[in-house]
């Protein structure tokens, strides 16, 4: 039986692992809601645009963080080991959200040619900046580095973002309903 102290600790874990879920399925929600507003309803020209762009931009860095915190979370709070076949399932689908949404953010950094600013005030070099960087793909690799560049911007705007992440966001919905469908004890 469990003591209080447990009880406790046991619920303040499970709220903290709530908040830091809804709050990066808010930010990956904003994410997409200013990416494909300005595909969809502004022009490079508007300067709503560029505003939609430094929030999109900040989100995605809050992605990266709160991705890393849950991942952390995730593997400090691990339970024994499991070997029924949903449990695997659901752990390989959370394991493989985390890649991607980890790898998101860091393809549009790599990929992308601009400064980036953080909260309008700082500005963080961008990628391509870094003189070490710059010799390493010219001399080393061989190429121009916006040859370099542009797999990871198009694995960002196009592969990830249009592609894997959606299906991986539908997957882990859709088990979700499942599980709350079925918490009464049954097995799927």
């Amino acid at each position: 039986m469990l003591n209080n102290m447990s009880v406790a600790k046991c619920l303040l874990c499970n709220n903290l692992g709530r908040i830091l879920h809804w709050c990066l399925v808010f930010s990956v929600f904003m994410t997409y809601t200013t990416a494909y507003y300005r595909y969809w309803y502004t022009s490079q020209s508007e300067v709503a645009n560029w505003y939609l762009l430094l929030i999109h931009i900040n989100f995605g860095i809050l992605v990266l963080v709160l991705t890393v915190i849950m991942l952390a979370y995730r593997i400090l709070r691990r339970s024994a080991h499991f070997t029924k076949p949903s449990v695997l399932a659901a752990r390989l689908v959370h394991y493989c959200l985390y890649f991607i949404l980890l790898m998101m953010p860091i393809t549009a950094y790599i990929g992308t040619a601009v400064d980036i600013p953080l909260l309008g005030a700082v500005y963080l070099s961008g990628f391509f900046r870094f003189e070490v960087v710059e010799h390493w793909v010219r001399e080393e690799v061989g190429m121009q580095m916006i040859a370099f560049i542009e797999p990871f911007a198009i694995f960002h705007k196009d592969v990830g973002a249009d592609i894997i992440l959606p299906f991986l966001l539908l997957g882990h919905i859709g088990a979700a309903v499942v599980h709350l469908c079925w918490q009464d004890g049954k097995d799927l």
